[in-house]
Formats: structure tokens, sequence, C-alpha cells
């Protein structure tokens, strides 16, 4: 085990209880998460539809934060407890995709509703 890809197994899992809490944020609340969905130079107010890009985006912040938080917790059980192998590779590639297509859905959202 090496220390660095402990590091970065643990920022994973991190970023996905973060997307899970900006997941929460948006259903409960309302509130977009500025700095993660949305930079924090984007005024929320020049939004053209708020509750449409919430909707819009809701489901798709849920489904990266799901498949970040479980690769993440796969990486770290790698890490501890079993060696899983290539199955681990398979993981790498579904949470690269999934990386690649959460970035496209924020930038359409953002061409879309603002």
């Amino acid at each position: 085990m090496d220390s660095m890809f402990v590091l970065l197994d643990v920022i994973v899992f991190g970023c996905g209880i973060y997307c899970l809490y900006a997941w929460y944020l948006m259903k409960a609340k309302g509130e977009v998460k500025t700095g993660f969905l949305v930079s924090k130079d984007v005024d929320m107010k020049k939004c053209k539809d708020l509750p449409g890009y919430l909707s819009y985006m809701g489901p798709r912040t849920l489904i990266f934060a799901l498949f970040t938080t479980v690769y993440g917790g796969i990486c770290l059980i790698n890490d501890f407890v079993l060696q899983i192998g290539s199955t681990l590779f398979f993981g790498m590639i579904v949470f690269f995709v999934a990386l690649v297509w959460f970035a496209l859905c924020t930038r359409k959202a953002m061409k879309t509703f603002w």
C-alpha cells in the first residue's frame, strides 16, 4: 500500500461525500453549491430557470456522487482490507467515464440555464 494512493483514495471518497452534500442542498433547500457545480464568479441571480437547473443537475449530481463514493470506498477497501486486483482497474475506467460525463453535463447546464 503506497501512502500517495491512499491519500488519493481518501480524496476521491471525500469528494463523493461532498457531492452527496451538494445534492442534498439542491434537493432539500433548493440551493446550488457554488464552487462545485458553478464557478464562484457566476451570479446565481442571472440563472434563467433555477428550478429547471436544479431538476436537470439534481439526478446527475446524485449519480456522480454515488459513483465517486462507491469508487473511493472500493479503493479504500483495496488499500486496507482486501486486494481486489484487476477489478479495481475496471472501476477506475467507470469512474473516469462518469467524471467526463458529469463535466459535460455541467457545461451543458451552464450553456442552457445562463
